[in-house]
């Protein structure tokens, strides 16, 4: 996947092999294998260039996700050796508002460690009871304890850059009924099997085509980025989508699926550093300041 990588960002085999110092034979051999594993060609070649198709835009994105996790993983590994103040937050929705507090937390205690990790990791069980907390629809925590982050009550749609409609700050939802479509999977949704922004457009009036399905935030982002579709986001997601490469976003107007994100947890179940964090969300939350954390309930 490294060589792969490297020639979908050279554009060219002699160029990649160069740059990993390996020969332009032993890279061309590398492609063929995985054009052969996935059955379908990666590359067309347009004069001296070599470009990626929508197959290898999309394995490229998956494979970038992928380097990151491992990255993450390693992080997670090193810290975890060397200290107990961490706090795992298991995450099936992404909330701008929430990331910000993470941060604003780290700073004034950098010696806890949050590790936030998306709900695939905890498969075959029911992921939050690994964790300490976890991030969800508010609907989803009905029987826990839980402190609301955010509201959803605007959507956005998230176009490639070259997509003829990007010139546009405002775009009717109808209007991209005939539009291929990035989607979430969510295995909970019985009725679809997609996320709150599939629903949107079925509200508008239409059934969305659905070209690539995928179980995080970032890689929906990053398929839309390589030209796999459009997507929807929620106002809770737009620094995230906004942060992605060669993506621009437009007003749809108002959300119809307004449901709340929010934190919970099992009180029961809270570790020492977790209940720290909560008492310092609460507090940050209320204003008050670190001397009364003690003080919250």
């Amino acid at each position: 996947m490294e060589v792969f990588m490297q020639v979908v960002e050279s554009r060219s085999l002699s160029d990649a092999a160069k740059k990993l110092s390996l020969s332009q034979p032993a890279v061309t051999s590398i492609v063929k294998r995985l054009e052969e594993e996935y059955d379908t060609e990666l590359f067309a070649r347009v004069g001296k260039s070599l470009l990626p198709n929508t197959q290898a835009r999309l394995l490229y994105s998956m494979a970038r996700e992928a380097e990151f996790a491992r990255d993450m993983a390693h992080i997670g590994i090193r810290t975890s050796g060397r200290t107990s103040q961490n706090v795992i937050i298991a995450v099936d929705a992404y909330s701008d508002h929430f990331f910000e507090l993470a941060g604003k937390f780290s700073k004034a205690f950098p010696d806890y460690c949050l590790i936030i990790k998306s709900s695939a990791f905890f498969a075959q069980a029911r992921y939050h009871s690994a964790a300490d907390f976890y991030l969800t629809y508010r609907y989803m925590a009905s029987q826990d304890e839980k402190l609301s982050i955010d509201i959803k009550d605007r959507i956005y749609v998230v176009l490639p850059r070259e997509h003829p409609l990007a010139d546009r700050s405002k775009i009717d939802l109808h209007t991209l009924r005939d539009e291929y479509f990035v989607c979430l999977k969510d295995p909970l949704n019985k009725d679809t099997g997609y996320g709150a922004t599939y629903s949107e457009c079925l509200h508008a009036g239409f059934i969305p085509k659905v070209s690539v399905a995928v179980d995080n935030p970032a890689g929906k982002y990053s398929a839309i980025a390589a030209g796999c579709g459009i997507g929807l986001v929620y106002n809770t997601e737009l620094r995230l989508a906004g942060a992605t490469r060669n993506c621009v976003l437009a007003d749809c107007g108002e959300a119809r699926e307004k449901q709340a994100i929010a934190l919970a947890w099992r009180q029961d179940r809270l570790s020492e550093p977790a209940k720290v964090f909560l008492n310092w969300i609460k507090a940050y939350r209320n204003g008050a300041s670190y001397e009364l954390l003690e003080e919250m309930p």
